[in-house]
């Protein structure tokens, strides 16, 4: 980045918070468990607005057919391929040890062989985060001493392996018809919400960008339960109370367990149709039993603003 190799650049004098981001928060969470809010500088640590990458859409690859006998030609599909992001970081302290101790804290979350998760907070309340790798600090150049200072600039870059941004987990639940009670029931607390009203009408709505895969988790106790949609459904065998039987369907990490051990193979069926974008969607569950069915997905987005 030509802003970080100019040496004719001097390091800014931060006041004592320095705030270049008002309406968006952006807080790092490393992989040590440590948390760093970058938005203003309060933890001597910030993220200058100059050359920030990543925020907007991933790197799209288009497929396209074309014949030698006819004009033009047919798009076949797309994927997202991937995509780097890039910060300015600014490390600054008021004594040479503090701002060494703080330099050694910060750089410990960007280790090439872990990931951290990089967060968007925007004044609605909505939160985006991505996991990200560490790729290049761009060869850091110094043109003055940044311990005398207490000051240094750094451009880093990372690489998403996922490319979408991620919203808040959602995370619908069932119950049988027969336990449904609300305000009045004979079965007193717990109320369950709207959705539990009826297994058998069960829809899902993806507010996201592109497709999801869901996490099932069904708790007993029940006979026989089902679970799936666009016609694709696995069924699962008698489950006792306090068991849970969790099918993931991502196919990267595709697995069915109850109370951790494998039950694959008992399934019935190893497709699994994904939830689309933008859309209610009617789910195929049933439930002979007084359990609980409950779907997990995480929205995916092109942007996070």
């Amino acid at each position: 980045m030509a802003y970080l190799r100019g040496t004719q650049l001097r390091p800014p004098v931060a006041p004592a918070i320095y705030t270049p981001w008002r309406r968006i928060k952006h807080i790092f969470y490393g992989w040590d468990g440590s948390v760093w809010d970058v938005t203003d500088g309060r933890d001597g640590v910030f993220l200058m607005p100059e050359g920030i990458e990543g925020m907007g859409m991933p790197i799209i690859e288009q497929y396209t057919f074309d014949s030698p006998v006819v004009h033009g030609f047919e798009w076949e599909g797309w994927r997202a391929s991937g995509r780097d992001v890039h910060w300015v970081i600014g490390i600054f302290e008021d004594s040479s040890e503090e701002w060494i101790q703080r330099k050694k804290d910060f750089w410990r979350i960007f280790h090439p062989g872990k990931t951290l998760r990089w967060e968007v907070v925007l004044p609605t309340n909505e939160r985006y985060s991505i996991t990200v790798r560490f790729k290049s600090d761009d060869t850091s150049v110094y043109s003055r001493d940044p311990v005398k200072l207490g000051w240094a600039i750094y451009g880093i870059t990372g690489m998403c392996e996922q490319p979408f941004w991620e919203g808040e987990t959602q995370s619908p639940i069932w119950y049988p018809q027969s336990d449904y009670d609300f305000f009045g029931g004979t079965g007193g607390p717990p109320f369950y919400i709207a959705s539990a009203a009826d297994i058998t009408n069960a829809t899902m709505s993806n507010p996201g960008d592109v497709e999801a895969f869901l996490r099932w988790e069904l708790k007993g106790p029940f006979n026989t339960a089902s679970v799936g949609l666009n016609g694709l459904t696995a069924t699962v065998g008698n489950t006792s109370a306090g068991q849970t039987v969790v099918i993931d369907t991502d196919p990267r990490n595709l697995t069915a367990t109850r109370d951790g051990v494998d039950i694959m193979a008992s399934l019935g069926s190893f497709e699994f149709a994904p939830l689309p974008p933008g859309e209610d969607t009617t789910l195929s569950l049933t439930l002979d039993g007084t359990g609980s069915i409950q779907a997990f997905f995480t929205p995916l987005y092109f942007r996070s603003v």
